[in-house]
């Protein structure tokens, strides 16, 4: 074969195994780099006890690790090191420490900055690697320690490396117990995840999806089914609120559809970027971007370099969430799939949500199951949001308004909502709940 033909059946063999998650080269030449990353790292701070950065005995080590990190930027592009409590992680595969004496307690050196990880989006220098060690080993501000440790890298030329805050385990529960963030600490979670990721992308930085991952999670597990995630969000950029609209309903519809749990994960991440596309150089408007901005978006989530399964599930839903089901080049994606339903449904009660009411709208996109959606995925999205969906303005049977505040609990209640009254005064939905399985009965839907 000739050299391309060669490339394409490399890249081809390499792609294969990537989707059925067993590239173990890669996941284990990242092990190995992390392990060297953690154990130097720690060597250093603990250097800094008997020396100072700008002594010779910090220049082999120095040396080292600037060698490991270029390597493991070669392969991921930024390096994305995480302390939890004892365990550290690198860009979402667990180091091991226990053969490195003392690289567990690197967690516990960052924590006094009020710092959990840290990005390396660029190779360091030796100079730089002794200014980062030198600000890591100092003494912590007593007010506002990692914004003070952050200002000062800056001021020393250690701009490519970025602190983030203090991650913790989220601790086993049963079933019965509540969550530990209430619905509405989750959606502003995610509402502040969503601009994080639009600036970092915006900025040329590659996206961390350890942060979005675990707020993905703790909505799967408390928030779908909680008024604030459907009866209008808090003051937040315009573009934040849709792309978590967007995710919210596209988890709602993966659940439905019975898309286990790996898959739901990475289609929430996807969600919460897939309009990150609009901000590569040159896409403008209209139809143009419109038909542009999956690629471009797709281009940004190849920053994270390597490939793993769950980064092929959010690069091709990213891709192909505008895809037809009926395209030529062959349908979408399941995630690409629920993410073209899931945007199409937000963006045509955005823009004819007064002239028609929310069923109305769902119906229309049922019919085009089979040219634009997946059939059973249109459906699911149906008996998912039910009858009513959320956001519906109700006149109820006593002459009272509100708005439908749930999606479908069951196929009893399928069109028998949750009601939040609107206040008769502000015409907000802040009023009690009604349950219209019970006494209470829906006059007619309406419009806006």
């Amino acid at each position: 074969m000739d050299e391309l033909a060669q490339a394409q059946s490399s890249l081809g063999r390499a792609l294969g195994r990537a989707r059925a998650g067993e590239d173990r080269e890669l996941a284990q030449k990242v092990r190995e780099g992390g392990e060297q990353l953690v154990h130097l790292l720690s060597g250093l701070l603990k250097l800094t006890r008997v020396h100072t950065p700008d002594n010779h005995a910090f220049d082999a080590p120095v040396a080292e690790l600037g060698r490991v990190l270029a390597s493991l930027g070669e392969v991921l592009g930024s390096v994305n090191l995480v302390t939890v409590e004892d365990q550290v992680y690198l860009n979402d595969l667990r180091v091991r420490t226990d053969s490195k004496p003392g690289a567990a307690g690197l967690g516990g050196e960052l924590r006094r900055h009020n710092t959990g990880g840290l990005v390396f989006h660029a190779t360091l220098t030796g100079t730089q690697i002794r200014a980062l060690v030198k600000g890591l080993s100092g003494a912590p501000a007593p007010e506002w320690p990692r914004g003070t440790l952050s200002q000062w890298l800056v001021e020393n030329d250690v701009g490519p490396v970025e602190l983030r805050g203090i991650y913790r385990f989220q601790e086993v529960r049963s079933e019965r117990e509540p969550p530990t963030r209430a619905p509405e600490q989750i959606l502003a979670l995610l509402l502040d995840l969503a601009a994080e990721s639009w600036d970092q992308l915006g900025a040329g930085r590659v996206l961390n999806p350890l942060p979005i991952r675990r707020a993905v999670v703790e909505a799967l597990e408390s928030g779908l089914h909680s008024p604030a995630f459907w009866v209008g969000f808090p003051d937040c950029p315009p573009h934040a609120a849709h792309a978590v609209e967007v995710a919210t309903v596209a988890l709602l519809l993966g659940r439905e559809a019975g898309f286990p749990a790996g898959l739901l994960q990475d289609l929430g991440i996807a969600g919460l970027v897939h309009d990150a596309g609009y901000l590569a150089p040159g896409v403008g408007e209209g139809a143009a971007a419109l038909a542009r901005h999956p690629i471009e978006g797709a281009r940004l989530v190849l920053r994270q370099r390597g490939f793993s399964e769950a980064k092929l599930r959010r690069l091709r839903g990213v891709l192909e969430h505008h895809r037809d089901q009926a395209d030529p080049g062959g349908p979408p994606s399941a995630a690409g799939a629920a993410l073209r339903l899931a945007e199409d449904y937000a963006n045509v009660i955005r823009l004819y949500g007064t002239k028609v009411t929310r069923a109305d709208a769902l119906g229309a996109m049922l019919k085009a199951g089979g040219k634009l959606y997946h059939p059973a995925l249109a459906q699911a999205l149906v008996n998912a949001l039910g009858r009513h969906p959320p956001g519906t303005l109700v006149e109820l049977g006593d002459g009272s308004f509100g708005r439908v505040a749930l999606p479908t609990r069951s196929p009893a209640t399928w069109d028998r909502p949750i009601v939040k009254k609107l206040d008769p005064k502000s015409r907000l939905a802040t009023g009690p709940l009604v349950d219209t399985a019970g006494d209470a009965v829906i006059r007619r839907a309406l419009p806006g």
